[in-house]
């Protein structure tokens, strides 16, 4: 059984043009008697059908069904594997339950199937984006009204058996989808959000949405940017004024310092991995950069900043699968809009993202909360 379903991922993951590759390699894996052996080439199969998937070409480039079309998104998608990888080797060492480590595994194998979907990032237009934004602002709001409380903090929904903290899923996004576009429909988005952050309240949240707005406010100078950083502002220094009495949750809060309690290689893994999330702008060459991709490292770098500071959601390296299917959902909407004249905004302040030129690659029943 588990051989067929990694056949049918093989299958799945493969572009078009290397359908034939995946069934040999498929076919090839059936007739592999040892069990290690087997799955030692069914990784190799799986970790190449990723790197065909992300790597550009004459066909996908046509067809969109490829997420992937600059340098920083690569890296910040390998990051974010290595990163949940590392993660998970922190869930192992420190003895976390079997059920925290099967949540995270599977939120990065979620994670890195919904980043690769060729239909969601070939639909990436300016509507969809705007839509993306707003929905997203008014769940974030509908959760600080009906949402689960503790301790007075309202920041989670109960699906099924799961508690899912909704601003680390969609507050990344909301920002990048700002990043991209400036009109009145996002800014509204971002308002919504920030205020249910201050009803929330959540203060790294809050801090994560200024820092974000506040650099498209620097780059992109105009009424609707500084309206939305003044507003972002505002209800951030309202949850600085609000009391917060969460207490911190194992290998959740403050694993940036205990776990090297574990182990001193335990602490600089976990730290390794933290640099890992923001270390991609760095690596990509000055002329590459757009606004997205520094308000996308931002987004991380304030969160981790705050992790380190109180008792905040430690993203990726530590437990929870909200910021891990945050982190790689938010990389569909990193590339610039595909068709963006069909979705123009008539406010003369507005912009989009798709107006800037993104260079190539150069080369080819318990309840758990998460």
């Amino acid at each position: 059984m588990m051989r067929r379903a990694l056949e049918q991922l093989i299958l799945w993951l493969a572009p078009d043009h290397r359908k034939k590759w995946a069934q040999a390699m498929a076919a090839e894996m059936s007739v592999i008697e040892s069990g290690r052996d087997r799955m030692a080439f069914a990784l190799g199969c799986l970790i190449a059908c990723c790197r065909f998937r992300l790597e550009p070409d004459s066909l996908t480039a046509k067809t969109g069904s490829s997420i992937v079309k600059d340098r920083f998104v690569i890296l910040t998608f390998v990051a974010g594997v290595a990163a949940g990888l590392i993660g998970l080797t922190y869930l192992l060492a420190s003895g976390a339950p079997l059920s925290k480590i099967l949540v995270n595994g599977g939120a990065i194998v979620i994670g890195i199937l919904l980043a690769l979907s060729p239909r969601l990032s070939g639909r990436t237009t300016d509507s969809v984006v705007t839509a993306i934004a707003l929905i997203g602002a008014f769940i974030l709001l509908g959760t600080a009204i009906f949402g689960y409380t503790i301790e007075d903090a309202r920041r989670w929904l109960l699906i099924g058996p799961f508690f899912i903290q909704t601003s680390l899923i969609l507050l990344p996004l909301i920002a990048v989808c700002f990043a991209r576009i400036q009109n009145f429909r996002t800014t509204v988005a971002i308002i919504v959000a920030a205020f249910a952050m201050a009803a929330q309240p959540d203060r790294a949240m809050a801090a994560m949405l200024f820092v974000a707005v506040a650099i498209v406010g620097m780059m992109r100078p105009n009424r609707l940017t500084a309206s939305a950083a003044v507003l972002c502002a505002m209800t951030f220094a309202t949850t600085l004024l609000l009391p917060d009495r969460l207490p911190a949750v194992p290998f959740v809060d403050h694993i940036l310092w205990s776990a090297f309690d574990i182990g001193l290689w335990v602490g600089l893994l976990l730290w390794a991995g933290c640099i890992l999330l923001v270390c991609p702008i760095l690596f990509t060459p000055k002329a590459e950069r757009s606004i997205i991709h520094y308000v996308f490292a931002s987004c991380w770098a304030t969160l981790i900043a705050a992790a380190a500071m109180g008792a905040y959601p430690t993203p990726i390296v530590g437990y929870g699968a909200s910021a891990i299917i945050g982190y790689f959902l938010s990389l569909i909407f990193l590339q610039p809009a595909t068709d963006a004249h069909l979705a123009r905004d008539d406010d003369p302040e507005s912009s989009s993202e798709a107006n800037e030129a993104t260079p190539p690659l150069r080369t080819n029943a318990p309840s758990f909360a998460i």
